[in-house]
């Protein structure tokens, strides 16, 4: 049996990435404060209400898992986050930062505490990174949420490194402009009204909009590398360099 642990599941690209791993074969563990009603009623999903801000919670949502599932984990996908409203530099309140680095980047360094042991216990897996490239810095005014996704490439790069020898590849995905119910309202489920969303790219120039579910099909493949694979990566489809 392979198992994919899934932050972020409640919806949008982690709930895409759930799915996509479901069609593949995974038993799937999806993390999120909220849950996922829809996908608690498949066939080898396993819904977990965690909030990832806490280390014990991220634990304890591993360990009261089947021996079966854990045993089976190769694959983690860190994409719980929040990107806070836009709003002057000059007038952006530190609490602002410290709250978006709580969710962005306290969330994925406890989810990688929790499930190394169960990765390095079958020999290897992948730690798969949804990033940003916002994280480059060049937006003022979303400049918390640009740092916290720079910490956490920082991160994933740590992780390439202190987990090699234990067979565990670190990798970051930076999706660019993604159609979630938050961005685009109703279009944005798994397929994202693939049709509407190209003829708003080519009506309006934007730095290609596309489904969640192109983006969940991304990350599958880069979590689905073998051991001998790239490490330390971030492959980016925004369209913006590095």
């Amino acid at each position: 049996m392979r198992s994919a642990v899934v932050s972020g599941a409640s919806g949008g690209i982690g709930a895409a990435v759930a799915g996509e791993f479901l069609r593949r074969g995974y038993t799937v563990i999806g993390l999120s404060r909220r849950g996922n009603p829809e996908l608690a009623g498949e066939e080898r999903y396993v819904d977990r209400r965690a909030d990832l801000r806490d280390p014990a919670a991220a634990r304890s949502a591993l360990a009261g898992l089947d021996e079966e599932v854990t045993a089976g984990l190769s694959a983690v996908v860190l994409n719980s986050g929040v990107s806070p409203d836009p709003s002057p530099l000059a007038e952006t309140a530190w609490e602002s930062a410290a709250d978006t680095y709580a969710s962005n980047v306290a969330t994925a360094l406890h989810l990688v505490q929790a499930a190394v042991p169960y990765l390095r216990e079958r020999g290897g897996g992948s730690l798969t990174f949804v990033g940003s490239s916002t994280a480059n810095g060049r937006e003022p005014s979303r400049w918390p949420y640009a740092a916290s996704k720079a910490a956490l490439t920082a991160l994933m790069r740590a992780c390439s490194v202190e987990f090699a020898d234990d067979g565990v590849l670190a990798n970051e995905v930076r999706p660019g402009p993604v159609a979630t119910a938050m961005t685009v309202g109703g279009t944005g489920g798994p397929g994202g009204g693939e049709r509407f969303l190209n003829l708003l790219n080519s009506g309006y120039q934007t730095d290609w909009l596309k489904p969640a579910g192109t983006v969940a099909r991304w990350v599958a493949d880069l979590a689905e590398f073998p051991a001998n694979g790239p490490t330390g990566q971030i492959f980016n489809y925004s369209r913006k360099a590095l």
